[in-house]
């Protein structure tokens, strides 16, 4: 089984590690659209119906940030939604937290922090297993075609 360190140390030195490169990122997205039904199945699930903030959040955006240089390189997953002030905070909510306005007021006064079921996000991703092996498996076959030399 290989590592990430291994591959980032080995592909600098592989002509072809433009090719490796692209296809480990295509096998590392293959789950993705399983890990997006899951976290979108968590939210409508856990978060609140009244009002509608389960469906909202549902609608997250998630994208697959893959980076293979440097101390930070790794796969991590991005979510993200814009509202009508701008970019909302997905990570407060993640933790357990939501700013939301009083019923019918608008004022910057009138808004409140509640506390929400924490984990729509995180939670999913941990638990699908498909997405760890999916990883796995492309670090062996990069590392693999790297140590053939094609």
């Amino acid at each position: 089984m290989g590592t990430l360190d291994a591959l980032i140390r080995d592909i600098r030195k592989f002509d072809g590690r433009k090719e490796v490169v692209k296809q480990l990122r295509k096998e590392i997205r293959q789950p993705l659209p399983s890990v997006r039904k899951a976290i979108k199945r968590r939210a409508l699930d856990s978060l609140p119906k009244r009002g509608g903030l389960n469906v909202w959040v549902s609608q997250t955006k998630v994208t697959a940030v893959i980076k293979l240089a440097g101390r930070a390189a790794g796969v991590r997953l991005k979510g993200g939604r814009n509202s009508t002030g701008g970019r909302s905070d997905m990570r407060r909510l993640d933790r357990g937290r939501v700013r939301a306005p009083s019923w019918g007021h608008r004022t910057a006064a009138s808004w409140h922090s509640q506390n929400v079921t924490p984990g729509f996000f995180t939670e999913p991703t941990a638990e699908v297993d498909q997405w760890r092996t999916a990883c796995l498996k492309a670090l062996d076959n990069a590392l693999e075609v790297i140590r053939r030399g094609r």
